[in-house]
């Protein structure tokens, strides 16, 4: 006799615990893997390259020997191209001096020299006078310069060490008083020579003197002074220097005052816009990298933000990998350098020497 069972109905809440002991776990794992395998290849997947952006930098280097004057930046001070951050103050002062006191005195002779003994011949010297009194006028103006220069200088250095309550006031004060003091009389001598200098025309327009050869000798003695005295003064002028890049100061390492050579660095400028980026390519090569392949730049930024570009320029042969950009432990790297360029139109921010990875996309 057959006999008929009823099944024994299975509880909802021991239906539930199967499918989570049984189903869920299964499908958890599927869905994990799932997402590590978008987040490696897209994240995490190991660049073809380690790269560096680099910006433009440039080294100011003294032009000549000398002193280095109105030179004040310090680190992180920005300078724009063309800017006049300092001078060169080349010549020795006793040597200048010197040198001005000869031309005074080779002025003097001529004076000395002209006849004016008839009284046509005194009055047509009025002309040489006022050269030559020109000319002395311009001497003391160059030898007043020369003293307000090194006043400057001393009364910077005063005023520096008067705020950090090195000097007394007295001493501050007599510094600023001699450069004041200079300041006027170079002022006034300036006055003097225009002055001397409009008599000069008036004589010359008036007796039509360049036309008389009698008197050339003394004019051209006259002119030979002040070529030399022009020459004098466009040597011992302080020789200007100009920031070749605009961009921040990173290093400084002189300060006004001291005494550079030539070639001696004084400060270094980077630029904060990134130029390109320098990529290199480890040994084994996986992929042979050729000019124009396309690459994809991921920074290391949170978000990972990357933008599109292309191998622009190869290197000649590999090289030995800067130290910041060899992986962790690695004694000796070597690999092919190659230019990539920013991509203007990715709305991405990147600092020079910012640390890059590099992806190839042979074949896009």
């Amino acid at each position: 006799m057959q006999k008929n069972y009823t099944p024994v109905p299975i509880p909802l809440k021991q239906r539930l615990r199967e499918i989570r002991v049984r189903v869920i776990p299964l499908a958890v794992f599927l869905m994990v893997g799932v997402a590590v395998f978008f987040l490696w290849e897209n994240q995490v997947s190991s660049p073809a390259m380690i790269g560096e952006v680099v910006g433009d930098r440039s080294t100011v280097a003294s032009p000549a020997s000398g002193i280095l004057i109105n030179f004040y930046y310090n680190d992180f001070d920005r300078i724009e191209e063309g800017q006049l951050i300092g001078q060169i103050y080349r010549q020795d002062t006793l040597y200048v001096n010197a040198q001005l006191s000869l031309l005074r005195a080779e002025s003097d002779l001529i004076r000395e020299s002209m006849d004016i003994g008839a009284d046509d011949m005194r009055n047509r010297s009025n002309l040489e006078d006022l050269k030559i009194e020109e000319l002395n006028s311009r001497i003391a103006l160059a030898a007043t310069r020369l003293r307000k220069q090194q006043a400057d200088l001393n009364y910077r250095r005063a005023a520096e060490l008067y705020e950090r309550d090195l000097i007394a006031e007295q001493e501050y004060e007599l510094a600023k008083m001699e450069l004041e003091l200079l300041s006027v009389e170079v002022s006034e001598t300036e006055d003097l020579i225009e002055f001397l200098g409009e008599r000069v025309r008036e004589n010359e327009e008036f007796q039509r003197y360049d036309t008389r050869a009698d008197r050339d000798p003394i004019l051209a003695a006259i002119r030979v002074q002040e070529q030399k005295m022009e020459t004098l003064l466009a040597e011992s002028a302080p020789l200007p220097i100009y920031a070749p890049i605009s961009g921040i100061v990173s290093m400084v390492n002189h300060k006004t005052g001291e005494y550079v050579a030539a070639g001696d660095s004084l400060l270094r400028i980077e630029s904060a816009e990134p130029a390109y980026i320098v990529g290199y390519m480890r040994q084994p090569f996986t992929v042979q990298p050729e000019a124009g392949m396309a690459v994809e730049v991921r920074t290391r930024k949170p978000g990972r933000a990357s933008f599109e570009s292309n191998i622009e320029q190869l290197g000649g042969h590999a090289r030995m990998i800067d130290s910041q950009l060899q992986r962790p432990g690695a004694i000796y790297e070597s690999g092919l350098p190659v230019k990539i360029p920013v991509n203007p139109s990715a709305d991405i921010t990147l600092t020079p020497g910012e640390i890059v990875d590099i992806v190839l996309r042979p074949g896009w």
